[in-house]
C-alpha cells in the first residue's frame, strides 16, 4: 500500500473514531464526509442545543465542520481542528512525520515556530 492510501486510512479512522465520542450537551450527532477523489475529509456536527441565554427550553441549531482535513501535494493539511487534543496529535502517534503535517488552520508565520510543516 502506497503512503497516500496509508494517510487517507489513517484520515478516515480518526475522524469515525471521533464520532464514538459523545457530545458533552444538546441532540448532537455528527456525520463524515469522505472524498477520496479530492482528498478532502471532514467530520460535521449537527443537531440541537439548550440556548440558555433565551430560556432553558429553547434550543437552537448547530451545524458545523469540526475536523476538516486535506491532503495536498502529498502532506496532510489540517485545515479546521475543533477536537481537545488535537488531530496532529493524533496523527503523529500513529506514526506520521511531523513534516508531513501542515497546521493550515494557523498562518505561515506561526506555522514555522510549531515544528510541523510550514507549507
Amino acid at each position: 500500500m502506497d503512503t497516500l492510501e496509508q494517510y487517507r486510512q489513517l484520515i478516515r479512522h480518526i475522524l469515525i473514531e471521533h464520532t464514538k465520542i459523545p457530545f458533552s450537551y444538546g441532540d448532537i450527532q455528527f456525520e463524515t464526509v469522505f472524498d477520496s477523489e479530492q482528498d478532502r475529509y471532514l467530520l460535521m456536527i449537527l443537531g440541537r442545543e439548550p440556548a440558555y441565554d433565551f430560556s432553558p427550553t429553547v434550543t437552537r441549531r448547530v451545524h458545523g465542520c469540526l475536523i476538516h482535513i486535506d491532503i495536498i501535494d502529498g502532506k496532510i493539511w489540517i485545515q479546521r481542528d475543533g477536537t481537545e487534543e488535537g488531530v496532529a496529535t493524533e496523527l503523529v502517534r500513529a506514526g506520521i512525520p511531523k513534516e508531513q503535517i501542515v497546521l493550515g488552520f494557523r498562518s505561515q508565520e506561526l506555522r514555522r515556530d510549531s515544528g510541523f510543516a510550514v507549507t
